[in-house]
């Protein structure tokens, strides 16, 4: 099946798309012209040349406007207020997309329903601009490499293992295909997160009936992400690496 090439040098017949590892690939798109920020002076040299040409007005033999000139003065001070429209323009057009945006993180929120409740309730504008990214990126989110992918994204490194059912004829006993429980196995994902502490039970400090014999100290962001976009057929469940 024939599919347009996603990423940079991809095979227009590849089937599975996988964003590149090179972090500068997601840097914002270069989006700036001449008239994105320009100064006084450059709009001053725009409206000069707009001028009719002659002694009467400073141009005698087609000479530049000299800028230093009553007249050259004026178009200076009146391209200050067109400079600044411009630079307000193109601030706009920077609002159009997320990863540009500077004056309407509130206005994108809303449309996304944020802030993320996983992330806490006091966040800082970079927080609440990366949650933003995350969920704009989640959109479709659906299989194992996708999640792999977000996580990272949020700064954590996982892998996740999909265990498959024994099958009669095909599954050794003893090997790595799981006996089903009260749960097909085959909706599972085995979520194992890097650098997880795992707090031990302790002889004189636990208590039998109410402290785990194990737990795993695993980052409450990272954990309510995969509970609220998990996809409704499975079952989470977290390891250590």
């Amino acid at each position: 099946m024939s599919r347009w090439p996603r990423y940079t040098g991809e095979s227009p017949t590849a089937f599975h798309h996988f964003a590149p590892q090179d972090p500068s690939f997601f840097s914002p798109p270069t989006q700036a012209d001449a008239l994105s920020s320009p100064t006084d002076e450059d709009i001053a040299g725009m409206l000069g040349v707009l001028l009719p040409k002659g002694a009467a007005w400073g141009t005698p033999d087609n000479q530049e406007l000299d800028p230093q000139t009553v007249l050259g003065r004026f178009w200076k001070s009146m391209g200050s207020g067109l400079a600044e429209a411009y630079r307000a323009l193109f601030s706009v057009t920077m609002e159009s997309t997320a990863v540009t945006l500077a004056n309407s993180l509130e206005d994108w929120e809303i449309e996304y329903g944020l802030p993320d409740p996983c992330l806490g309730p006091d966040q800082t504008f970079d927080t609440r601009w990366r949650s933003l990214i995350l969920k704009i990126r989640s959109a479709g989110t659906i299989t194992r490499l996708d999640f792999i992918k977000l996580a990272a994204d949020v700064g954590y490194s996982i892998t996740i293992e999909e265990p498959m059912p024994f099958r009669a004829g095909a599954s050794a006993a003893g090997g790595p295909d799981a006996i089903a429980g009260e749960e097909p196995v085959e909706f599972v994902w085995i979520v194992t997160v890097a650098g997880v502490p795992i707090e031990h039970f302790r002889a004189g400090e636990g208590r039998a009936g109410e402290t785990p014999l194990g737990r795993l100290g695993l980052p409450a962001d990272l954990v309510c992400l995969f509970r609220s976009l998990a996809p409704a057929w499975t079952r989470v469940i977290f390891a250590a690496a």
